[in-house]
């Protein structure tokens, strides 16, 4: 057959199943959407941070750097450079702060440096290589921020750092040609002399980047680390990059585990959608024989087909996948900006179209050439009988049975394979459908024996038609995926957010009132502030207090992982969250927290460094001192994990008096709300400090913890969006192809309205049926998913059974399934008399 003529066939059998190939489309492009939209977030997550570290590093390949915010003596620079082997080095001052305009407030990462650090190379500070710039009091804001602050070149910029409060002009205004993608990163660019004066930090700096020369790099870290006093690291130039990357491996992990199981439902409905054109395809393949083809002919075109629904289903994915990426995953994860400056700018790259496009193409061909397998074989397919068909049947259904199997083994052994393990789920639950839906059938049978209406019996042998079982599975494997998916994705992403608010109460139920440093990035309280004795100056006349403590925390990079530091006051209700413990007795834990001596360490931070209940360990903190470990935690919401001491203990460790919140505990009968109100008005509304109520605090940490869930809540929208297209389209290419069939049925006699009825009757059987099993399979993938994420994430999983939520899934998807189906069904029934359509 020539080239041609395939494509003539092609053209014109397109017009007979457009409804369904339109369908399969859709579902490809879901698909495709999903993982395009995923792979781009994930990429510009962790490029946003590579793009800013390469900024600022440049050339340099060592650093060192201070392990806590109060950085080290400037005179190091000396020893530094005295160093054999070092080309270039370059000091950098590194403060988190706000920067405040006529439009609002923004925090910020203060990065300083001198004309060195700009030779290095690195995108920031070009415009620093001249001494004299080097010397003015003046900072460079990206335009974007500038913008959106409403300031403008040459006016006072308000700058919050610590309890102080400076003003300095803003110099420049960077563009996308000055600096290039990192125009997106909230960084404030300043020159380190002046720097230094309004952060007062003069004669101190947060790191010192160094560029060896080629081939000495070890001998340098070697001399480095013997001049670098305590509380001072030396480590790679990158190594925020890979500490970003600790952080964020469990939203690029859940990201890419809830889409890929979105993919995996996209796929199914494609598949469904395709099952329904499989009657057509198997009388072409049956003309063609007849006309003389070899079986190479019938694979060209349906192989055709394959390619041309996979490429524009790909193409059309990738299409709206962009748009995902932009306006739904554009958001970065609120709770990563706490410990990093990261920008929001989006990275496309070759390898993320041409995994999305590869997807579709090879799940189209899947769709495609699979169920037509059996009629590509060299000798037709003999006619099966019922005992055969029976065998076959338990077959299907035993390894239905296996797949089951082996998804329990990988919930109770290896949850870390979820995909596989959804998978499996998956094809368990279509292979023991035809099982469900046959017994189901039996049982209307007999419901229905007592009965004497038209309509009951002829949706009885319309369903147990064999030439319609294609037909069936289709329809009743779209509503049992659609369900399925719908209560597994939502079930586990409810038991997420569970733990992850539970964390949250613990943790700010210490105080009635907290009092921080205002800013997004200061939702976990890591921002120091040193000027405390004015604020309990400020508070000891303010009725209504009882008491004010001191809280300290930070980020503290141990290893790899850049760890949450929680240093409640000694006398805090709740020094150990109790309801995170994993190892441990939560009141013995909290007992000896309080004493002094004693932390908790994450449970991956135990694992890191082999440790557990009762064992001494050493932290690196600035001033390092040894602590017994008294329990192990879920990672409190903080992906690298968290340290939980008492303030005191952090004070001796960090070697410092500053303070990263005050509690206030009010009289007994005093409103909160009243008190903090007070507390403010003493402080006066241009102090950069924040004070809220526990309550407020707590739905604060709530709203940053879940921005850090907003990508699967998207993703499990756009499921439900998606399964609804999908039963809307597959339920209207069933009835459009039952057309015929009922024109040959009113010749018999049968009205319009008996017809109507039998089809609302059958679709309502195979619909109720499917959807149970999927809301039965979705309870079993919810615990399968919520075991994954809390493997892969570390976050607090607390699971509770979505009976509700699959009962209310399964109530609407059905009634709105058949409510859909009651007139495009009632339309179908009109259809005229015809004799001819019964051939």
């Amino acid at each position: 057959m020539r080239p041609s003529n395939i494509f003539y066939l092609y053209r014109v059998r397109l017009r007979s199943r457009l409804v369904q190939e339109l369908l399969a489309l859709t579902g490809i492009a879901v698909g495709v959407a999903l993982v395009f939209a995923a792979l781009v977030a994930n990429t510009s997550l962790t490029g946003s941070m590579r793009e800013l570290t390469e900024g600022i590093v440049g050339q340099a390949s060592l650093q060192v750097a201070s392990r806590g915010p109060e950085g080290f003596d400037q005179q190091l620079l000396r020893e530094v450079r005295k160093v054999d082997g070092i080309a270039q080095a370059a000091p950098v001052l590194e403060v988190r702060g706000n920067v405040v305009g006529p439009n609002g407030r923004r925090s910020v990462l203060v990065v300083a440096g001198d004309p060195t650090f700009a030779r290095l190379g690195g995108t920031f500070l070009p415009d620093f290589n001249d001494p004299r710039l080097g010397r003015q009091r003046a900072l460079a804001l990206p335009a974007p921020m500038a913008a959106s602050l409403g300031l403008s070149l040459g006016q006072p910029v308000r700058l919050e750092v610590d309890t102080r409060v400076g003003h300095t002009p803003l110099g420049a205004r960077l563009q996308e040609e000055d600096i290039g993608d990192l125009v997106d990163h909230p960084v404030v660019l300043a020159p380190l002399e002046p720097a230094q004066m309004v952060t007062q930090m003069e004669g101190r700096v947060t790191r010192i980047f160094v560029k060896a020369d080629p081939g000495e790099e070890a001998a340098v870290e070697t001399a480095l680390r013997r001049i670098a006093p305590e509380g001072v690291d030396v480590k790679s130039a990158d190594a925020d990059i890979t500490a970003f990357e600790q952080a964020a491996y469990p939203t690029n992990q859940s990201t890419a585990l809830f889409s890929m199981f979105s993919a995996l439902v996209g796929f199914l409905f494609a598949f469904s959608a395709v099952l329904l054109t499989v009657p057509q395809r198997r009388r072409l393949v049956a003309d063609l024989r007849m006309a003389g083809h070899d079986a190479g002919a019938s694979v060209a075109l349906l192989l055709l087909d394959a390619l041309v629904l996979g490429a524009v289903g790909a193409l059309l994915g990738v299409a709206l996948g962009d748009q995902l990426s932009r306006h739904l995953f554009e958001s970065t994860p609120g709770y990563l900006s706490s410990a990093f400056a990261i920008g929001s700018q989006r990275i496309v790259t070759w390898q993320s179209l041409a995994i999305a496009i590869g997807a579709g193409v090879l799940a189209s061909c899947l769709a495609v050439l699979v169920p037509m397998r059996d009629i590509l074989a060299r000798r037709p397919p003999r006619r099966t009988s019922r005992k055969a068909a029976s065998r076959s049947g338990h077959r299907v259904a035993g390894a239905g049975c296996v797949c089951l199997a082996g998804t329990t083994l990988i919930v109770a052994f290896a949850p870390g394979a979820a995909l596989l393990g959804i998978v499996l789920l998956t094809l368990g639950l279509l292979l023991l459908l035809p099982l469900l839906l046959k017994g189901a059938v039996r049982v209307f049978e007999v419901m229905i024996a007592p009965v004497r209406s038209v309509s009951p019996t002829l949706a009885k042998i319309e369903l147990q038609s064999r030439e319609s079982q294609t037909r069936t599975f289709a329809l009743s494997a779209t509503g049992a995926i659609a369900v399925f998916a719908t209560v597994a994705i939502g079930g586990a992403h409810a038991d997420l957010e569970r733990g992850l608010d539970a964390s949250a109460r613990d943790i700010d139920g210490n105080a009635d009132i907290w009092i921080t440093f205002q800013g997004q990035a200061n939702t976990l309280a890591t921002t120091p502030f040193g000027d405390a004795a004015q604020l309990f100056e400020a508070l000891r006349d303010v009725p209504g207090v009882r008491s004010a403590r001191p809280y300290r925390g930070s980020f503290l990079d141990l290893g790899d992982h850049r760890v949450w530091v929680i240093a409640p006051p000694k006398g805090s209700e709740r020094l150990v969250p109790a309801s995170q413990i994993k190892a441990g007795d939560p009141v013995l834990a909290a007992s000896r927290i309080g004493t002094g001596g004693w932390v908790t360490l994450s449970e991956s931070i135990a694992d890191e460094l082999e440790a557990g209940p009762g064992d001494r360990i050493e932290l690196p903190s600035p001033r390092p001192k040894a602590f017994r470990v008294a329990a192990v935690t879920t990672n409190l919401g903080w992906p690298p994990g968290a340290i939980v001491l008492n303030a005191d203990d952090y004070a001796a460790a960090w070697d410092t008096t500053q303070l990263s919140a005050l509690h206030v505990d009010v009289v007994p009968g005093v409103s909160s709300a009243k008190v903090a109100k007070a507390i403010g008005r003493v402080l006066g509304p241009r102090t950069p400090m924040l004070v809220e109520t526990a309550r407020q605090r707590t739905e604060r940490h709530y709203a940053l913890t879940r921005d850090g869930l907003s990508r699967l809540t998207q993703i499990s929208a756009l499921v439900l969006i998606a399964a609804a297209l999908a039963m809307v389209a597959t339920m209207g290419g069933m009835i459009w192809q039952r057309r015929p069939i009922l024109a040959a049925l009113k010749v018999h006699g049968y009205s319009q309205r008996e017809l109507w009825s039998a089809l609302v009757i059958e679709s309502a059987l195979l619909l109720g049926t499917a959807c149970l099993a999927g809301a039965a399979f979705g309870l079993y993938g919810q615990v399968l998913l919520s075991r994954a994420l809390e493997t892969i994430t570390g976050f607090p999983v607390f699971y509770a059974t979505a009976g509700l939520t699959a009962t209310l899934v399964l109530a609407v998807i059905t009634a709105v399934a058949v409510a859909m189906i009651a007139v495009p069904g009632w339309l179908a029934a009109r259809v005229r008399a015809a004799p001819s359509a019964a051939q």
